[in-house]
């Protein structure tokens, strides 16, 4: 039987792909795993794995087609239908390397996985070019993350920034909080929503010697699913409470969970938060998410004791970092940033 082939959502920003190239001929047979053909995305240039084994039928478009995720792009004779007549070995993926913010097998989704060709720049052998012998290939979501966060590393000057804040109003508000406890996260994008206007530089983006403004309102939340980062958008949160803003943020991770169409998708937006107090972490730092100027850490809630007038007393607080990019804004400036942050954190 014939199996419609569908182009992949590759974690890019939702900008078209083009293809470069077939690394199969139509009539060739081909490994479930096996890649297919080559495309460039916003970021780099990736190849896109076979989802199925048989024979390439018909290849729908050609090089230099522009190719969204969800388009068929290939019609492959499943095995189970038919064996090709004479097998065609598979043309070599490339062997040159190109320049370029949660398995070793697909996931259950179904979803395809490509490779960043400079991952790919070894001579091929009899083993599939998916195939990473003695180790676990990384899924697209795990590649387009790293090659973000690499480049992050190696051109924006970052520095830090760490304060902690009183954590006590947040612990109320959750707890009186029915019927549900509301997301962390939440109280931490609901602060940076009222904050970021005062801090205009922090929402914008550095490009050729110049600040620009972002053209977005959207706040991100980390999230870990299924050991792939993902990146969720809370748009004008500034309109919204800690609570539509706690909905928000289960929705958007159960749609991850489900891998409905574009939830996983790169959106840039004003500032990232990410948080690893769940995982009873103190206090880290974090990779700025580019193109953002900043990205805040939260550390986990705990005990700690205080000077107050003349004796002590323990409040329960939390550790804050601001990671920034040194290119958009000074060291004064995001600690005033910070410091009014810790404000609004404390009056929730």
């Amino acid at each position: 039987m014939n199996f419609e082939m569908k182009m992949p959502d590759l974690a890019t920003t939702g900008s078209a792909m083009t293809l470069i190239k077939w690394l199969v001929a139509p009539g060739a047979s081909i490994q479930r795993g096996q890649m297919l053909l080559e495309v460039e995305t916003d970021k780099a240039a990736m190849e896109v794995e076979s989802t199925a084994t048989g024979i390439l039928r018909e290849t729908r478009f050609k090089p230099g087609d522009s190719v969204s995720d969800g388009d068929i792009i290939a019609i492959i004779e499943t095995a189970e239908a038919a064996a090709p007549k004479k097998p065609v070995a598979p043309i070599a993926a490339p062997t040159a390397p190109v320049s370029s913010l949660h398995t070793s097998a697909p996931k259950k989704s179904g979803g395809m996985f490509a490779r960043n060709r400079e991952a790919a720049a070894q001579p091929t052998t009899s083993v599939p070019a998916s195939t990473t012998v003695g180790g676990t290939p990384l899924s697209v979501a795990r590649r387009a993350a790293g090659r973000r966060l690499q480049q992050s590393k190696q051109t924006i000057p970052h520095f830090y920034l760490q304060t902690s804040a009183n954590a006590g109003a947040m612990i109320a508000r959750r707890s009186a909080a029915l019927p549900e406890k509301l997301v962390w996260d939440a109280f931490f994008v609901y602060a940076a929503s009222r904050v970021l206007p005062k801090f205009e530089q922090l929402t914008c983006r550095f490009e050729n010697d110049t600040l620009l403004p972002a053209n977005t309102t959207a706040i991100g939340v980390a999230a870990d699913i299924e050991g792939d980062l993902y990146v969720m958008p809370v748009e004008m949160a500034a309109q919204k409470t800690v609570e539509e803003i706690s909905k928000e943020i289960r929705a958007a991770a159960d749609a991850l969970r489900r891998n409905e169409p574009g939830s996983r998708k790169n959106q840039p937006g004003l500032l990232t938060i990410t948080n690893l107090g769940g995982s009873n972490v103190e206090t880290f730092t974090a990779i700025i998410n580019p193109p953002e100027a900043a990205i805040l850490a939260i550390g986990k809630i705990h005990p700690v004791v205080v000077a107050r007038g003349e004796g002590f007393a323990v409040e329960q607080r939390v550790n804050l970092t601001l990671s920034v990019d040194h290119r958009i804004v000074s060291g004064k400036y995001a600690a005033d940033f910070l410091g009014a942050l810790v404000t609004e954190i404390e009056k929730l």
